[in-house]
């Protein structure tokens, strides 16, 4: 699976050298604000953008990877997706096709990463020049313990791709 690189498409950027200073920025931006129940509240600057031919996987960290304190969020949506309202079911193959949760969690005495699926959940999104913005996200599943883990938030993020020029 490959995926796009940002100057994929933008031939401001391949030709650069000769047009003077490039036009898009390299780096995402984003942020993800969510309330987690029992939980701390999860707002994240890191976000990740990277897409397929066949899929876009956007993903919000919090903490350093390997911490204690670690958290990730990420969604795995259809690479054809527009503004709209989509309900997910995990095991029906929709634009959503997946919304995850990793936390780190002790388990028999150890420290470990725990990656917890939606079972359910709804994706309010809106699509606008290559920049996705979720006004409401939310998402049930079970943790660890096999105890009901909710989730809702919003984000908005803008690829390295985009340019607004």
């Amino acid at each position: 699976m490959a995926l796009h690189h940002p100057t994929y498409g933008n031939p401001a950027v391949i030709c650069q050298k000769f047009l003077g200073s490039p036009s898009f920025n390299p780096r995402t931006s984003g942020e993800l604000k969510a309330e987690v129940l029992d939980r701390a509240l999860f707002d994240s600057h890191e976000m990740t953008f990277a897409s397929s031919q066949k899929k876009i996987v956007i993903t919000a960290d919090m903490g350093d990877f390997g911490s204690i304190g670690y958290r990730s969020l990420a969604f795995t949506l259809d690479i054809n997706i527009q503004t709209g309202i989509y309900p997910f079911a995990r095991g029906n193959f929709g634009h959503v096709h997946d919304m995850t949760y990793t936390e780190c969690v002790e388990l028999n005495g150890e420290h470990v990463y725990y990656l917890i699926q939606a079972e359910i959940g709804s994706l309010q999104l809106s699509v606008v020049e290559s920049c996705y913005s979720a006004r409401l996200f939310t998402f049930d599943g079970r943790d660890h313990n096999d105890a009901t883990f909710e989730i809702c938030g919003d984000f908005i993020i803008t690829p390295p791709h985009a340019s607004f020029s």
